[in-house]
């Protein structure tokens, strides 16, 4: 079996085009950046494909959000931080305390609090929510066969 990744990216005309990820490695590394991106923020599909040789490939797993390109055309790696900070903040009402015991009442309603703050920030910053002919449009490019109504073994939930 087989396992890879595919971008795809909104274009100014609202249609989405394939992003090679080896170029996007290449942007988010500082290897090579992508002119046609620098000073953008775009709105992007990360889907992680499965299959077997001669077999059509389905998708285990797709994500809406959005990307930060600097001035030059890097992956911005501020926001990139940003977008790691307060994914870890959304976190904080989901784990324990370092001593490994649940932190008590007021600490735990201010976990929440910041949590919940740190989620809405999150989506507003760098969630998509695609409207459903955005997610159709995406999954007949890559995994016809879930529009036709066939899921795979344990469907997933994507978002």
């Amino acid at each position: 079996m087989s396992v890879w990744r595919r971008y795809l990216v909104k274009d100014f005309s609202g249609r989405l085009v394939d992003l090679p990820s080896r170029l996007l490695d290449r942007a988010d590394d500082g290897t090579a950046p992508l002119p046609a991106y620098a000073g953008r923020c775009v709105e992007m599909v990360a889907a992680v494909l499965v299959g077997d040789r001669g077999a059509p490939p389905r998708v285990a797993e797709m994500e809406f959000t959005k990307l930060y390109f600097d001035q030059s055309g890097y992956v911005d790696a501020a926001k990139r931080e940003r977008m790691i900070r307060l994914m870890l903040e959304s976190c904080a009402d989901r784990r324990g305390r370092p001593s490994g015991r649940p932190s008590d009442g007021d600490r735990a309603e201010g976990d929440r609090s910041r949590a919940g703050a740190a989620r809405d920030q999150l989506m507003r910053e760098f969630g998509w929510d695609p409207k459903p002919s955005e997610r159709d449009a995406v999954l007949s490019r890559l995994d016809p066969a879930r529009l036709d109504g066939a899921s795979p073994a344990g469907g997933r939930t994507f978002h």
